[in-house]
């Protein structure tokens, strides 16, 4: 089950702010961007989070999976624009972890663009079975609920 968004559960503090510039290419027909790329930009923090933490050095015979995503939508976003994409852990599991993305312009964050979460499940790469997530990703998320 996912575990989202306006739930009323606490969140941890920032692990990761990923500042993304808007590109023309990036909107749709309507002249916003488009719903999938937002989950692009969530993507795109989660990736350079995963790369401060070494991630990939840190699991090897891992790989990770998204077993579950949601965006709720707030406000349509423009172009031009930079966002301030922040990412929270929402809960910590044995083989999972859920990640919260606050989408807001980075310019003025009181303006929010859209929340979005997943659950990231780490399994092994041979059989595809859930297996402790790495020591690193557990010790981050811990300390980030710690810090709140």
């Amino acid at each position: 089950m996912l575990k989202i968004i306006d739930d009323g559960n606490p969140l941890s503090a920032p692990l990761h702010t990923a500042y993304v510039d808007v590109r023309w290419g990036d909107l749709d027909a309507d002249g916003h961007v488009n719903n999938a790329t937002l989950l692009g930009y969530a993507e795109e923090a989660r990736m350079q989070w995963s790369a401060a933490l070494a991630l990939g050095r840190s699991a090897p015979g891992l790989m990770s999976v998204v077993a579950s995503q949601a965006c709720s939508y707030r406000a349509p976003v423009g172009y031009p624009a930079r966002l301030a994409v922040t990412l929270r852990c929402g809960h910590v599991g044995n083989s999972s972890v859920g990640l919260v993305f606050d989408l807001r312009d980075a310019a003025d964050e009181r303006v929010a663009y859209a929340r979005a979460a997943i659950t990231w499940v780490w399994v092994d790469r041979g059989d595809k079975r859930p297996r402790p997530m790495p020591s690193v990703l557990r010790a981050a998320c811990t300390a980030a609920f710690d810090a709140t």
